[in-house]
């Protein structure tokens, strides 16, 4: 499997590079929701800019993340500026050679939770991004997402486990439609996570590694918390599973040196979740 950590596209992202490259990476994923500059003039520059980048440090681009709305806004609920900002990075997406593009589908809530339109919604609206993914030779992958306990009254979030996101992916028929496994995500929901993989099976294309303590979304190296990995790693092997293991941690400091170790300390853990699986 390929070895990637998320970066975000802002200021930082050629350093980052830089550093993950040095420290073993031959992939990434792009984070779009946390670019700084949204602008018309960023969106046309930033597939030249990132291929640069990416050619210089011997990078190739597997997956990118797609701005989300905020869990919290209900699905029949649309933000112009941040539906362009999705559909913006749809298409430098294809630019730049991502096979995937991770998305968090929507909660209906307006009137209380309703699974019926929560699925209509999101397939309604989906299928806005597909036609623009199909375009740009890339896909969509459907992330699962968790009922924060930390939030007053607990909201349904959609889709929590891997039969929500099973559902979501076959309502479409595609090809470019896949499944994101989020292991922070479904360790905060308490799910047998070896189970869902296997549920999952050939519809997993991309993954979101790190790790908790089952309550709080820490985004954690994968040594730091309780993941079973070892059943993760083993069920990845079952499925044939041959996406990338892309790390989504988190270093909340932008100092070199912190940074340069970061990278490094991260690499190190995937190598260990590859012996986890060589070992199985």
């Amino acid at each position: 499997m390929k070895k990637a950590i998320q970066i975000t596209y802002n200021n930082s992202f050629e350093k980052k590079c830089r550093y993950a490259a040095q420290a073993g990476f031959q992939a990434i994923s792009v984070n779009f929701n946390d670019m700084t500059d949204r602008s018309q003039a960023a969106w046309e520059v930033a597939p030249e800019n990132i291929l640069r980048i990416l050619e210089q440090n011997g990078l190739s681009c597997v997956q990118t993340h797609l701005p989300y709305y905020d869990l919290r806004i209900s699905a029949e609920i649309t933000d112009d500026e941040l539906e362009d900002a999705i559909f913006h990075s749809i298409r430098v997406a294809g630019a730049i050679g991502a096979a995937w593009n991770v998305y968090h589908p929507r909660s209906a809530v307006n009137a209380g939770f309703s699974a019926t339109k929560t699925l209509e919604e999101n397939v309604r609206r989906i299928s806005g991004y597909l036609e623009t993914a199909e375009k740009y030779g890339t896909g969509i992958a459907l992330e699962n997402l968790p009922v924060f306990k930390d939030i007053i009254p607990i909201m349904p979030f959609y889709p929590t486990n891997s039969g929500d996101l099973c559902e979501l992916a076959d309502s479409f028929g595609s090809k470019r439609i896949g499944i994101c496994w989020d292991t922070g995500h479904a360790n905060l929901m308490e799910l047998n996570q070896a189970e869902s993989v296997r549920q999952m099976g050939t519809r997993l294309k991309v993954t979101h590694i790190h790790n908790n303590f089952k309550f709080y979304d820490l985004h954690l190296t994968p040594d730091n918390g309780n993941i079973d990995w070892k059943g993760v790693m083993a069920a990845l092997n079952e499925i044939g599973y041959s996406g990338p293991l892309t790390l989504e941690t988190h270093c909340l400091y932008d100092d070199d040196l912190l940074l340069q170790a970061f990278a490094k300390y991260n690499f190190a853990c995937l190598e260990y979740l590859e012996r986890l699986q060589e070992n199985k």
